[in-house]
């Protein structure tokens, strides 16, 4: 009966595979409307087509069993059996020579299914994350020697933040080299999958050598329900995953490998402890952070060495693999430059002390619900495996008295799995938003399955049960991603692949660009010929490809100069530069980053921008500022005149945010009538109550803000957005005293700071 039934949802999803493509599109044409205008209506969709949908997906498979059925079961000559098919099902499936076959098969089609959403050239809008992958090429190409010299900020590393736009480059020219960079980027992320399914395949092939496709076909249908649930590899995986992959291969064949086998010995020595050992220098070249986890992973390899193998072994692999390390390192300076190697390490000692306080967000609350499962399923799977190999150590090693080197040798795999997922965590914890929590899923669910896969009950359900299993686990996970699961045989949906790749690379760089940023550029084109640098405040690494000239800084997004000393050696570039014109902000994501504005995280260098660059052009929201002429102290621009300015400044007032530290001051002020919108900035500063003259700028605003009441006052209608709201945080004053706030108004005739009047001083006090 359990068969049956589960044949039964078999034959229903199958039937849902083929028809929801159909019923998702069907849409049965309107035709009367009687004189009703609705949503309907304007689509011109009947109301009849929810319910011809309904019945497709009701009647279909119902029908389709009881026709299946009743061939089976009657007496005419139409009657078919049922032992055939299976048996030929049963042969397919366990096929030595088909099952491979078709795996491979649903594996290729669910890949370039599952990642055609990358292949959209929509996605290069996002100037700030794609703008971190070419942002840095022009620097590279201009003086490709110099490059590491300069010890340009890489969040990543050399192979995402600089590699896809030379290849790009390279490709397509100055016409086409956006999309060339995009679809290596794409490349990389490709190949983050591929290697996560040769893990699976060395997991498979640890579980069982004679039933490896059987396995690999149940884990990999696990991999599909779970995509973009609790896993996906992404493109700064990509080496990390193929270092797995070499460290499990290695650990399986170690555990196969006879001892007394000294030709089998020697090949280990020089194959794979060398490919791990290059693989090193090659992650530091490709991504920083997982380059770091892989060294923790890579001492512990050698101490699992030093115990379930001999001292020659060990001593072998580790001058192999310290070789190997040598030889990478040598290979990369080479190419790159002899500054390579300590540029990247000093720039994985950057991270390790500013990137908690920088990216780091509260991890959201843990809670065991189905929709909530991100958050606390990987750390769940860690935990049980934990103690299953616990207690696998208590009963074997301490009860029955097997030898420490037998239990590693046995689980090698599931213990180095369970490192990679804690590792992993890293990432999770430093930064725990979806994209970010998502990282550690892979290692954990797999770490999980490695432990209990050889008991004995989970054996049988893939030699005595197989097509029972396999109707099971094919149920079950297409209840948990059924979309993600039909993408490995959706044909349809694969024929747009090549057509989606053709017009990626067949785009020019103006039509996957934002158009308003290109006008912004070419306005500027003039202005910015004679710069030998650009500068943007607003972390956006596109514009240094759009503008075609380097970074003025090392900290070329403003967001990597984290603390309160790279934010001074930002401002010692800008002032060795001295770019003309700089890029001050507009509405992309860095000009704030969880809710901070850069000018409060990034006072400092905002400080020496107000008081050397005024604001200069508007276009489409990108407000470009252009040097004064000279470096200027703040006494020269302000003015301590109240009675100049026609305004007022109102109030300020502390706000229930981030722990009440956020302050609003408010106010109004009525700006000369030539200036443009974006010359009507107001700017505070602060100083401490008993040294008046001692002014620092403090934050920046506008006029905006509609105040009716100020256009009775003055009886003029252009006063009415004349307000402005202006905030700034605690943590930006001297703690524990007490400053006074005041207001001035830019005036674009002379370029000063005019102050704006107010009833009283307004006081805050910093955090205590």
């Amino acid at each position: 009966m359990v068969k049956k039934l589960l044949y039964l949802f078999l034959i229903t999803l199958v039937c849902w595979w083929v028809l929801l493509p159909f019923a998702n599109s069907l849409n049965l044409q309107l035709v009367k409307t009687y004189g009703v205008v609705s949503r309907v209506v304007i689509e011109g969709r009947n109301p009849f087509t929810n319910i011809a949908i309904y019945l497709v997906l009701f009647l279909t498979p119902s029908l389709l069993i009881l026709l299946v059925d009743t061939l089976i079961n009657n007496k005419t000559k139409f009657k078919i059996k049922i032992q055939p098919i299976k048996g030929v099902l049963l042969n397919l499936f366990q096929s030595k020579r088909y099952l491979p076959l078709i795996l491979l098969v649903l594996i290729g089609c669910w890949t370039l299914n599952a990642t055609q959403p990358m292949l959209t050239p929509g996605l290069v809008n996002d100037n700030f994350h794609y703008g971190e992958k070419i942002g840095l090429s022009m620097a590279f190409l201009s003086n490709s020697k110099a490059f590491f010299n300069e010890a340009y900020v890489m969040i990543h590393g050399f192979g995402l933040n600089v590699l896809p736009g030379i290849i790009g480059f390279y490709i397509g020219g100055y016409e086409k080299d956006i999309a060339a960079s995009f679809f290596v980027l794409y490349s990389q992320f490709l190949l983050a999958i591929i290697f996560s399914f040769a893990i699976l395949f060395e997991l498979a092939t640890y579980i069982s050598k004679d039933d490896k496709w059987k396995i690999l076909f149940i884990l990999s249908l696990i991999y599909f329900s779970l995509y973009n649930v609790i896993l996906a590899p992404i493109d700064r995986d990509t080496v990390f995953f193929f270092q797995m992959f070499l460290t499990i291969r290695w650990l399986r064949l170690l555990a196969e490998i006879n001892p007394n086998s000294k030709k089998t010995e020697y090949n280990f020595n020089f194959i794979y402890p060398g490919l791990i050992g290059f693989s090193i220098p090659l992650s530091l070249f490709y991504v920083y952070d997982r380059a770091t986890y892989f060294i923790v992973i890579y001492f512990c390899l050698l101490g699992y060495i030093a115990i379930v193998r001999d001292r020659v072994f060990f001593i072998k692999s580790l001058l192999t693999s310290l070789g190997s390390i040598l030889l990478g390192c040598l290979l990369f300076s080479l190419i790159l430059g002899f500054n390579f190697i300590p540029t990247s390490l000093s720039q994985i000692l950057y991270w390790s002390r500013v990137s908690g306080l920088f990216t780091s967000l509260p991890y959201p609350t843990v809670r065991i619900y189905i929709y909530e499962i991100l958050n606390w399923l990987p750390i769940f799977l860690q935990s049980i495996t934990l103690a299953i190999l616990l207690l696998k150590l208590r009963v074997e090693c301490f009860g029955l008295g097997k030898r420490i080197r037998g239990f590693l040798l046995e689980n090698g795999i599931t213990i180095f799995l369970l490192l990679a997922a804690i590792l992993l965590m890293r990432v999770a914890l430093g930064r725990s938003d979806g994209g970010h929590i998502i990282s550690p899923g892979f290692f954990s669910m797999f770490c999980f399955i490695a432990a209990i896969a050889k008991m004995s009950p989970i054996r049988n359900i893939y030699t005595k049960y197989w097509l029972t299993t396999l109707t099971a686990f094919l149920i079950i996970c297409s209840f948990i991603n059924f979309n993600s699961v039909t993408s490995a045989t959706d044909i349809f949906h694969l024929r747009n692949y090549p057509s989606l790749a053709q017009s990626l690379l067949t785009s020019s760089n103006s039509d996957l660009i934002n158009v308003q940023y290109q006008e912004a550029a070419k306005q500027l084109k003039a202005d910015l010929s004679k710069q030998r640098c650009f500068y943007t405040l607003t972390s956006e690494g596109i514009w240094y490809r759009m503008f075609q000239l380097k970074p003025c800084s090392k900290y070329w997004y403003l967001i990597y100069s984290t603390s309160t000393s790279s934010q001074q050696e930002l401002v010692k570039d800008l002032q060795q530069q001295k770019p003309e014109i700089i890029l001050y902000s507009n509405k992309s994501l860095g000009n704030g980053i969880d809710g901070v504005a850069k000018e409060t995280s990034h006072l400092l260098v905002h400080q020496y921008i107000w008081q050397n660059y005024r604001p200069y052009k508007y276009i489409h929201d990108n407000w470009f500022w252009i040097y004064r002429g000279s470096e200027s102290k703040l006494n020269e621009i302000l003015v301590p005149i109240p009675n100049s300015t026609v305004g007022f400044f109102d109030s300020v007032a502390t706000l229930e945010s981030n722990n009440r530290l956020d302050v609003v001051a408010s106010g109004w002020s009525f700006l000369p009538p030539t200036q443009t919108p974006h010359e009507n900035a107001i700017f505070l500063t602060y100083n401490l109550i008993d040294s008046p003259a001692d002014l620092k700028l403090l934050s920046i605003g506008s006029t905006s803000i509609y105040r009716p009441d100020v256009v009775e006052f003055l009886k003029d209608i252009k006063s009415l957005t004349s307000g402005w709201n202006i905030y700034f945080n605690k943590l930006n004053l001297p703690p524990q005293q007490s400053v006074n706030i005041r207001a001035w108004a830019y005036n674009a005739t002379d370029q000063k700071l005019y102050e704006i009047p107010t009833s009283s001083p307004k006081t805050v006090e910093g955090k205590s």
